[in-house]
């Protein structure tokens, strides 16, 4: 696949031209030091306080927009890694009615592989009627699993699993094994006069337990693996479901105070691992739930199409030595997409209504939240806090005046916002802040529903 080029501008026309990218770098750089690369803590940020944003003219009310988008996001990421994330913008066309779900990712991973695996669980959407919507969403799911069998084996950390070369040297336990801990934690957030309540949660525990501990047993590429996988993860969705399971996740997420002790931080780790595992069958369940509700859209010409990412930059300054390269993140490109899109002179505007939101299979990084937020045009709907210097925005010789002008004004607000947090930073405190986050930090499903209304 191809890569366009990220710096096209002439000095005299580059979004640089009055914060020269250098100095906005050691601004990051100096951030990183003095957070341990963690700036803000998550957060995640309610859709609907945003009462202002247009509903004129479109079909999908603002979340539902940010789920399907989240979910075909999720969707496209099948690889382990920052490299994988991917984020999704839905095109509404009016005339006809139809959606484009446009996807971008930071590098390849977007195959043409995955690109006919993505193209045949849409046409499977596009047939769902209420006659055989239970047969469709079972063909739909084990579409998705065929997909993300290697993910989910690494979500697992399987014996099955083929690690990758960068993760030779990382010896984690199987997930099953994090059951034990997570099993004797519930002891210390129920009462005594709670022991019903109690006894309940630890037999839905050692049920999952089983039922992971069932599918380790089964040999690689027997008949019965596929199967024992669906169960697996259906088995942890309704886990994850169940209201005594979200009792139990919150009360061991509200004990935390400062920091965790180890094996806090192990179980919470595990439930976090469990939604995720859980959610491939929401997201099946969720996208026919879609489908039904809104035919216009995805039973007639539903579309896929797919941006070409950016190449990579060299960069002499970074936080790490090995970080020599600065990328374009796949929350960027659909930016930089739809404003090339919509501030074209040609004088004929696209045929489809501005996407309000961008899906993402992992939050949002540190700067592209800030990136969002001074845009303006999508909302920001989380970010995990993390700064990743190696960060940057496509500038390009394409941009018109008024374009470019917007972009030298969001790398100003953002420098600005960089500048402040490191002024806010206590100087004793520099290099030696330590935000606890539950790994895996940058992506979740909130099944648990404690993740506040994301």
């Amino acid at each position: 696949m191809s890569r366009l080029q990220t710096q096209t501008a002439d000095s005299e026309h580059s979004i640089w031209k009055h914060l020269p990218e250098d100095t906005f770098r050691q601004h990051l750089v100096d951030l990183e030091k003095c957070t341990n690369a963690v700036p803000i803590e998550p957060q995640t940020f309610p859709l609907d306080h945003h009462t202002h944003i247009s509903r004129a003219g479109y079909t999908l009310p603002l979340t539902t927009e940010q789920k399907i988008a989240d979910d075909f996001a999720f969707l496209a990421a099948i690889e382990e890694g920052a490299q994988s994330v991917a984020a999704v913008c839905l095109e509404e066309h009016l005339q006809p009615s139809r959606i484009t779900v446009r996807f971008a990712a930071l590098d390849l991973s977007l195959s043409e592989e995955v690109k006919d695996a993505l193209t045949s669980i849409t046409g499977a959407l596009s047939k769902v009627t209420e006659i055989d919507t239970s047969a469709r969403t079972e063909k739909l799911f084990s579409q998705i699993v065929n997909l993300h069998f290697r993910r989910l084996l690494a979500r697992l950390r399987s014996i099955k699993w083929e690690k990758p070369k960068y993760l030779a040297k990382q010896h984690k336990k199987p997930l099953w094994q994090d059951f034990a801990n997570l099993s004797h934690r519930i002891q210390f957030v129920y009462t005594k006069k709670e022991a019903v309540l109690r006894r309940s949660v630890e037999a839905q525990v050692h049920q999952l337990a089983a039922v992971y501990e069932a599918f380790e047993t089964v040999e690689a590429g027997f008949q019965d693996e596929i199967p024992c996988l669906h169960e697996l993860i259906k088995a942890s969705y309704h886990f994850c479901k169940t209201d005594a399971i979200a009792d139990f996740a919150q009360r061991l997420e509200n004990s935390v105070t400062a920091a965790p002790t180890p094996k806090v931080a192990s179980a919470i780790k595990c439930l976090r691992q469990l939604e995720k595992i859980g959610a491939y069958w929401r997201v099946a369940t969720s996208l026919v739930d879609a489908s039904l509700k809104y035919p216009a859209l995805f039973q007639t010409n539903l579309q896929l199409a797919f941006l070409t990412p950016y190449e990579p930059v060299p960069t002499m300054i970074g936080h790490e030595s090995w970080a020599t390269t600065c990328h374009v993140h796949a929350e960027v490109q659909l930016a930089v997409h739809y404003d090339l899109l919509f501030h074209a002179t040609s004088g004929s505007s696209p045929a489809f209504l501005p996407p309000r939101v961008i899906g993402t299979s992992k939050w949002l990084c540190y700067l592209c939240y800030q990136f969002l937020r001074a845009h303006g045009s999508f909302i920001p709907v989380n970010t995990h806090g993390r700064l990743y210097d190696q960060w940057t925005i496509p500038d390009l010789a394409d941009y018109g005046e008024e374009l470019r002008g917007q972009y030298r004004g969001i790398v100003r607000d953002i420098d600005a916002e960089v500048v402040r947090e490191t002024g806010a930073t206590d100087p004793g405190e520099a290099g030696s802040i330590l935000r606890w986050r539950a790994e895996p930090m940058t992506s979740r499903q909130n099944l648990l529903g404690v993740d506040g209304a994301c």
